[in-house]
């Protein structure tokens, strides 16, 4: 029996944990590290397929735009501009694969994503990949949240639950918006719960109908840590939950330095914990780095990540 295989378009993938340090951690993703040969409408249904919060597919970049790689990020609805985990897993399963030469001990190539042409950082050993570093966009501060009940209504929690004052909701992207919304306690990061019904309000009354959600806190549950997370988003109705942000990440250490909740310097190392209330902990590196004047320069963020497996597609 035959069931045809050899007459169907195949596409290599490699299953990445970034974020983690051992399997089963951190944030899954799926990379097809060569897919030249994909259309659109087919990276589209494989990221359905997968069903992760995001896929990656690798091809040629575009003629002079300086990039040594080009890669289209899809969630399972959409392709997006930018995502933190992502580009590390990809670039991670790259060096692996030797599409990349090494330096020890930092390579930097290029990424073109629809955000723009980016750094990325490869840091290794005799050939050995120890964490991947994306260096975002420079981050832009967008609007105050100022109907904090709704934010409090989406997140299933009282306005009195929220920080404010000193740090209020707030748009903040460094390649893709995040609402950062800081909160009183690990408790309360904890205790919030998506309302798909609340997130769609607030998703008509936002600019680009972008509401996705950021919660945290500065009550680690790691003393080594500076903050404890959870990012939550309304995807085909649902409300989501991401193990490990990094695109997020780079926003909250934006945020964070902008706004002087932590003790800042010229760099300013956090490190953002997530994943602990869905039972994939995840440690998150972010370095932002500031000018004399105060102003932000540039933000990292980085993390190791761990080969699950491999498989095939056949379309």
């Amino acid at each position: 029996m035959t069931f045809g295989f050899d007459h169907m378009k195949k596409a290599r993938f490699v299953r990445v944990d970034v974020f983690a340090n051992k399997p089963f951690g951190g944030n899954p993703l799926a990379v097809f590290p060569d897919a030249k040969k994909l259309t659109p409408g087919e990276m589209q249904l494989l990221a359905m397929e997968m069903n992760l919060s995001e896929t990656t597919f690798v091809v040629p970049p575009t003629p002079g735009s300086g990039a040594d790689f080009r890669v289209r990020i899809f969630v399972p609805d959409m392709e997006i501009p930018y995502a933190g985990h992502p580009t590390i897993g990809t670039f991670y399963v790259l060096a692996k694969e030797g599409r990349i030469k090494l330096k020890s001990p930092m390579t930097t190539v290029k990424m073109e994503v629809k955000a723009g042409v980016m750094p990325v950082e490869i840091y290794s050993s005799k050939g050995v990949v120890s964490r991947i570093v994306t260096v975002q966009n420079k981050p832009e501060f967008g609007t105050v949240i100022d109907d904090t009940g709704l934010i409090a209504d989406a997140l299933s929690l009282s306005e009195s639950e929220l920080r404010l004052g000193d740090a209020p909701p707030q748009y903040v992207s460094t390649g893709l918006p995040w609402i950062i919304v800081p909160v009183k306690t690990r408790r309360v990061v904890e205790k919030a719960s998506g309302n798909a019904a609340a997130f769609a309000d607030l998703r008509k009354k936002l600019p680009n109908n972008i509401a996705d959600l950021y919660v945290t806190c500065l009550d680690p549950i790691d003393p080594k840590s500076t903050t404890h997370s959870r990012g939550l988003s309304l995807v085909s109705r649902n409300i989501v939950e991401d193990p490990a942000t990094g695109s997020a990440s780079g926003c909250l250490g934006a945020y964070l330095v902008r706004k002087r909740l932590i003790p800042v310097s010229r760099v300013t190392k956090i490190t953002n914990e997530q994943g602990y209330e869905i039972g994939r902990p995840s440690k998150i590196a972010i370095e932002v780095r500031t000018a004399n004047d105060g102003g932000i320069e540039s933000v990292r963020v980085g993390g190791s990540v761990v080969h699950m497996m491999d498989g095939t597609a056949y379309l």
